[in-house]
This record gives C-alpha cells, sequence and structure tokens, in this order.
C-alpha cells in the first residue's frame, strides 16, 4: 500500500509556482543537519552530457512537471574545518519523472547510449578512463553534438534546473520532482557547488532502491515502473573519479507530509 504522502502532483505552472512558495516558506525553519563528524569531502562524480550553463537563480525548478515533490536541502562547508560557506552557488540538475532532461527532448530515455572509445573529452571512456573522459554520454541511435564534453541542446525548456547562494550558514533548499529513470542510469539527482570562478564540486546524489520503487508505482511514473537500473547495476555510480568502489551520495531521506525530503552535508576544499 502506498502512503498518502507519495500522491502524485500534476500542477499547471501557475499553481506549482504558488505552491512552491507555500512550500518553501515551511522549510524555514531549517533541516537539521548531518553531524559534525560527517564533515568530510564528498566524492566526485561526473557531471554528464546534459549539464547546461546559465541556469536560472530559483528555489522551486518544478516548472510544473508531474511528480513526487521533493525537497533537497545542503549545507556546503570546509571539509577540512567543518565551517560553513556562504555564497557557494549551489546547481541541481535532473530528469523528469518520464526520464526526459530539460533542453534535451530529442533523446529518447529507454534507449543506452552509444559510447565512445576516443578516450577524449564527453567520449564516454569507461572505468579505466581518466574522470575528464567519463560521462554517461548521450543516448539515442545516433551520436548527438557536443559542446565543451556536454550534449548541446536542442530544446528551449529549461525545468528542474536551479541554482543558488548558500547562506551565511552554508544553506540551500530546492523544491523538485522526484526523478524517474533513463537508460542505464539509477534514479539521481546532479549537484554542482562553485565559489566565484572556482568550481568546487561536481556529484550526483541517489536514493534507496525500495523508497524508488514505492514511488515510482504512483500515477506519473507508473508507465515505466519498475525500474531496469537499480543503484547496484548504475552505470555511472561505481566508477567515481579514482577508484572503483561505490561513491554514490545518499541524502537521508524523510518525509513531511507530501513532501520526500533529503538532507545532506556536502563538504568541500575551498582552494
Amino acid at each position: 500500500m502506498i502512503s498518502h504522502y507519495l500522491r502524485t502532483i500534476r500542477p499547471t505552472r501557475r499553481a506549482a509556482l504558488a505552491a512552491g512558495g507555500t512550500a518553501l516558506a515551511s522549510l524555514v525553519a531549517g533541516p537539521e543537519f548531518s553531524r559534525a563528524s560527517e564533515c568530510v569531502l564528498t566524492s566526485r562524480q561526473v557531471d554528464g552530457p546534459y549539464y547546461i550553463t546559465g541556469t536560472e537563480d530559483r528555489r522551486d525548478v518544478r516548472s510544473g512537471k508531474p511528480g513526487v515533490s521533493l525537497a533537497l536541502r545542503m549545507r556546503v562547508v570546509d571539509a577540512g574545518s567543518c565551517e560553513a560557506i556562504a555564497g557557494a552557488r549551489t546547481e541541481i540538475w535532473s530528469c523528469d519523472a518520464f526520464g526526459t532532461y530539460s533542453g534535451h527532448p530529442d533523446v529518447d530515455p529507454n534507449v543506452p547510449p552509444r559510447f565512445g572509445g576516443g578516450g577524449g573529452p564527453g567520449s564516454g571512456g569507461g572505468p579505466g578512463a581518466t574522470g575528464a573522459d567519463r560521462t554517461d554520454g548521450p543516448r539515442g541511435g545516433s551520436r548527438s553534438p557536443r559542446l565543451g564534453g556536454h550534449r548541446v541542446p536542442t530544446g528551449a525548456g529549461r525545468f528542474l534546473r536551479g541554482s543558488q547562494a548558500s547562506s551565511e550558514q552554508g544553506e540551500v533548499e530546492f523544491l523538485t520532482i522526484y526523478p524517474g529513470w533513463y537508460a542505464p542510469r539509477a534514479v539521481h539527482v546532479h549537484v554542482k557547488v562553485h565559489l566565484g570562478a572556482n568550481e568546487l564540486l561536481t556529484t550526483q546524489l541517489y536514493f534507496p532502491d525500495d523508497l524508488t520503487s514505492t514511488i515510482h508505482r504512483t500515477e506519473a511514473y507508473v508507465s515505466r515502473h519498475p525500474t531496469p537500473y537499480r543503484n547496484s547495476n548504475d552505470r555511472v555510480k561505481y566508477w567515481g573519479l579514482g577508484g572503483s568502489e561505490p561513491v554514490g551520495v545518499f541524502p537521508t531521506m524523510t518525509t513531511e507530509g507530501d513532501l520526500q525530503v533529503g538532507t545532506l552535508t556536502i563538504g568541500v576544499r575551498r582552494a
């Protein structure tokens, strides 16, 4: 039986913006962030081909997309001192309930990518490739155009993408939806952190398989349930950028009424 808090939302754009303001107002009380012992360097992962620069500064990134609402509450800290980092520009992006990324409406989420073997940026590579060469690759029946290691956007939409500057306490909050899946990836959300001109971290957030299975039985996702790609057979999660050990980042998941909430501390090096 699916709990009532997993009710799928299907708002209009106007309703989503209005609801987002109400929901975010309720988050201001502040999450209980991770203990000091968790102020460690967060593992890095590739940003993949669907990153788009110039992301809009906003907290509610749902843009009316159907799905179960997900609040991501993150605190950016210096991994050495555990001190909060104010003004860190944090970005998130993910696919929608049907596995589609905004900006890339022409990509079939059911078709695994064709990885190149040339070893250059954006070629796909594999566990033996350098960190800069690894991506989750373009999907579809033919190779996709790349720009700086990223797939060139073919659509104007920018749903489920946003950025924020961290508060004096190092905190940011986003309101998005729980992602769907696309071949050959487990469910995930991308995160990138900048401080000024310096990129401090690129990583990906993952979620418990049983939670994904429950949520993906709800209306917006059920036509593609179950996902064939669990955390254990994800194409990227077990690469990392320096070894073969599992390196996926898992937020602490809780619920608040209809809202799924992921809370985590992100540890970075300032320089």
